[in-house]
């Protein structure tokens, strides 16, 4: 007998071996618990941001994570102020980041994606991630330093695990070491803080993430991977300011492959509280390499500073603005300005003008005292070439050459420092969490995703430019790889030829739609004198149509051959017209769209003591 669940069709045999397989998981794996003061995506920022907008705190600092100064603070202040859930809530991490300076921990985990297509059972994917973590205070929290040290290790390729533009949730990426089957990754982050909680530095190996939307931030988001970071702020109740600089990896301008030293990344934003129900920020990034430049160091605008250089350095702008109607009720938009056409946009219209831009919005409501403690539904639109940066050879003549490393782009060892959304792309998300019981933490999530490739929309002659490049030069992806193509018609530096003068936003013929509905609970038992168990579940359901619209349209010379559907073909530029030689790659990057339905179940276990 054969039962079909969730679009997947299993007999009983394969069904038994799901089950039971679900259930020893449970009870030997595990996923991530990490520490509050090293880890910005922790379910403690959820739970801050509640308090503050119930009026509970009123200020905290804009980059996320905190210093213990402050997350005591902050905890001290909802279990005097606090509702009995508040109370239960805040004295749980009360005991985490005031109990012993060290934990050993072990972490065990199982992850399984289901393509429904495929009848086979499929592979597992299993990780094991022993660390040392704590939280080391020194002169009344005056010093002090959060870390987690530890290994990663995976059986298959965690990436193959992931749904569409999700980020992994650990950082390890590199340099593996081949144990058996496993393969095993250095793990370690660390934040050293010193000062009091209206006024510190910070340093150190981590992840951070700024602005209203925790995990989906446009400028630094928290799921994003990890950076060498040095930061000053300074948080007060009508205003606050905080300055970061980040080491980040360089990697290649094709494909975001290999990784290269001397790329970095400065952030700074000032934030205004004018009364308690409104405030707005103005925040500031720069990507720039092959130089450590103290310019942006200093607290003035990287507008006026990047001057110094020339120009040549990549600088975003950013506007948020945060209102809060009542208690419990907050609005958010956050703009960020990558490239501007003012002038384009008065002469030729809105339609007719690029922009590399990113807006989101959306509301996010926390009630009093309820076991659903935060309800959030948000839109996000991603222009096209939106974070993409090109980076150049010689700037004189404004060539790229094929295999070069791009210091310049919006990204982090190959992974997006802002929103893991591809350009062309919007995203309506709704999201619920449950607390229950404090020890248990439940989030619901929906979402649904348009994407489309830029480069169904341009010109013969440009796509033809593409075509006549070496193979690794340029990216049609429609990714944050792919960048407009640069030419010197005139000597001068590269100009942007490609889709200069429109918009084309979700334009295209052949868009990528993403369906992902999904629940994951997480659980801790009490504290014993051996130790501390917790557990974790989720399950993800996702639809993809046009799944490949993210693959090259027109990779260029060195390809050579393409999939016609019946077999493959040889091309030579000269051979074709440049509408038939066109045409024979995009109709080839249709063919190979496909739709596509996946099941992710993640379980898991963690000892610690």
């Amino acid at each position: 007998m054969k039962k079909k669940i969730g679009g997947i069709l299993l007999d009983g045999r394969t069904m038994k071996k799901i089950f039971t397989v679900l259930f020893v998981s449970f009870i030997f794996m595990s996923g991530a618990f990490a520490q509050v003061s090293v880890d910005p995506d922790d379910t403690f920022y959820s739970l801050v941001e509640s308090w503050e907008l119930r009026g509970l705190i009123n200020e905290v600092p804009p980059l996320r994570p905190y210093p213990i100064a402050n997350i005591r603070d902050i905890l001290q202040t909802v279990i005097e102020k606090g509702n009995d859930r508040d109370v239960r809530n805040a004295k749980m991490y009360w005991e985490k980041v005031t109990g012993k300076p060290w934990n050993v921990s072990a972490e065990v985990g199982a992850m399984y994606r289901k393509n429904a297509e495929t009848s086979d059972f499929g592979e597992i994917l299993f990780s094991l991630f022993p660390s040392v973590n704590g939280d080391i205070t020194l002169f009344d929290s005056f010093v002090s330093m959060g870390y987690d040290l530890g290994l990663a290790s995976y059986n298959h390729d965690i990436q193959d695990y992931l749904a569409v533009f999700e980020n992994d949730g650990h950082d390890a990426r590199r340099n593996k070491v081949a144990l058996g089957d496993l393969n095993v990754f250095l793990e370690m982050n660390d934040v050293l803080a010193i000062g009091k909680k209206n006024i510190f530095v910070q340093t150190g190996i981590y992840r951070s993430g700024y602005g209203p939307f925790i995990n989906a931030g446009l400028s630094l988001n928290d799921n994003s991977y990890h950076r060498t970071n040095l930061s000053f702020t300074t948080v007060n109740p009508k205003w606050s300011y905080t300055q970061q600089y980040s080491a980040i990896g360089a990697t290649k301008s094709f494909d975001g492959g290999f990784i290269a030293p001397d790329k970095y990344l400065a952030f700074h934003a000032l934030e205004f509280k004018f009364i308690p129900q409104f405030s707005f920020s103005y925040y500031e990034s720069i990507v720039f390499g092959k130089r450590l430049d103290p310019s942006y160091l200093m607290p003035v605008p990287y507008i006026v500073a990047q001057e110094i250089g020339g120009y040549n350095d990549n600088l975003q702008m950013g506007l948020a603005f945060k209102v809060r109607p009542y208690s419990g009720l907050l609005w958010a938009t956050d703009v960020f300005v990558d490239d501007f056409n003012i002038a384009g946009f008065f002469e030729n219209g809105l339609l007719n003008t690029r922009f590399f831009t990113a807006v989101k919005t959306g509301l996010i409501y926390t009630p009093a005292d309820s076991f659903c403690t935060r309800i959030s539904l948000d839109y996000t639109m991603l222009m096209p070439y939106t974070y993409t940066h090109a980076d150049y050879v010689d700037t004189t003549t404004g060539t790229i050459s094929s295999g070069m490393y791009n210091y310049l782009n919006y990204t982090n060892n190959g992974i997006p420092m802002g929103s893991s959304y591809p350009p062309n792309s919007d995203r309506l998300s709704f999201e619920l969490d449950f607390i229950p019981i404090p020890p248990l933490h439940i989030k619901v999530l929906s979402t649904f995703l348009r994407h489309g490739n830029i480069n169904e929309s341009i010109s013969d002659d440009e796509a033809i430019a593409y075509l006549r490049s070496d193979y690794g030069t340029y990216s049609t992806d429609g990714g944050i790889n792919n960048h407009p193509l640069m030419s010197n018609p005139s000597g001068t530096a590269g100009t942007a030829i490609a889709s200069s003068n429109s918009l084309n936003f979700l334009t295209q013929d052949n868009l990528m739609y993403v369906l992902q509905e999904g629940i994951g609970a997480e659980y801790s038992l009490k504290k014993y004198s051996w130790g501390q168990l917790s557990f974790s579940v989720s399950y993800l359901f996702e639809w993809i149509r046009n799944k490949g619209v993210d693959t090259d349209m027109f990779p260029g010379k060195g390809s050579a051959i393409i999939d016609k559907g019946n077999g493959t073909y040889e091309y030579d530029l000269e051979d074709y017209s440049g509408s038939d030689l066109v045409s024979l790659f995009r109709n080839a990057w249709k063919a190979g769209l496909s739709n596509e339905i996946n099941n992710y179940f993640s379980i898991g276990l963690k000892y610690q003591f």
